[in-house]
């Protein structure tokens, strides 16, 4: 355990026993539920332009401040373009190494374990075969060497992990005009009923109704033609109530949508 210690807390790999540390508590107290997984919400590509967005919006304002006519212009113009420019490469390089669409919590903790690994176990040899280098020369190298590596093994690491991740925007109330859901209650009223919408995820429990008869029943496909907001619920109207030039219509989401829309006005 001596040994042990003695070498987490050698340079360089004290470099990352210290974040490392930071990572270990963070997700104990993500397990206790304190906090959740995306703390910091989007993943690394992310970070990095709202970076750029940042700098470039602080030196604008001191460009501005300092220099007047065309050599303001000038340097502010070439300084957000290189910060754009550089933001947008790290951003590409980040995705490259597959760390887009992971939270920045899971691949900075993978980069930081990888990179502690690497040098606790490599660090001790590399510096006994290079003893005749400052030892400060030696350890800076092999901290820089073990980040590197780590950053692209964190990268393939965490790459199978990006379907866990991924979000589905939920359409909106506009987007789901002209669009057909399934019944999902027993019945449809002018007061009651349910149907469900596949959003290409999860899927949406809508509430709808329709104040016509009708023989909707669980299984059936209704056209949703608007969306009541006194009954916070849609309304639709059975599908093979449609003539067969309109069924075609339902092949294109815009034109079926017009079509609801002409339908809810002359009801």
């Amino acid at each position: 355990m001596t040994e042990f210690l003695a070498a987490i807390l050698a340079f360089p790999t004290i470099l990352f026993t210290i974040p490392l540390g930071v990572v270990i508590g963070y997700w104990l107290i993500v397990m206790v539920g304190a906090v959740g997984v995306d703390l910091l919400d989007g993943d690394i590509g992310d970070f990095a332009l709202g970076a750029k967005a940042g700098a470039a919006e602080a030196l604008e304002g001191g460009v501005k401040g300092a220099v007047e006519g065309g050599a303001k212009a000038a340097m502010e113009g070439g300084a957000k373009a290189a910060l754009e420019g550089g933001a947008k490469a790290g951003a590409s390089i980040f995705e490259v190494l597959g760390f887009g669409g992971v939270p920045v919590t899971v691949s900075v903790s993978a980069v930081v374990f990888l990179s502690w690994l690497m040098s606790l176990t490599f660090a001790g040899p590399a510096k006994d075969a290079l003893g005749f280098l400052p030892g400060a020369l030696v350890g800076g190298g092999i901290a820089a060497l073990c980040l590197a590596v780590g950053l692209v093994v964190a990268g393939f690491a965490v790459r199978p992990l990006r379907p866990m991740f991924a979000t589905h925007q939920a359409p909106r109330r506009s987007e789901l005009m002209g669009r057909v859901c399934v019944i999902s209650s027993g019945n449809v009223d002018g007061k009651f009923g349910h149907a469900t919408f596949e959003d290409g995820g999860a899927g949406l429990l809508l509430n709808v109704v329709c104040d016509k008869a009708n023989q909707l029943t669980r299984g059936e496909k209704a056209l949703i033609l608007n969306y009541d907001a006194a009954r916070d619920a849609y309304e639709v109207e059975p599908v093979d109530w449609l003539l067969p030039q309109e069924l075609d219509h339902l092949k294109d989401p815009l034109t079926a949508a017009a079509l609801a829309r002409d339908r809810s006005r002359t009801r």
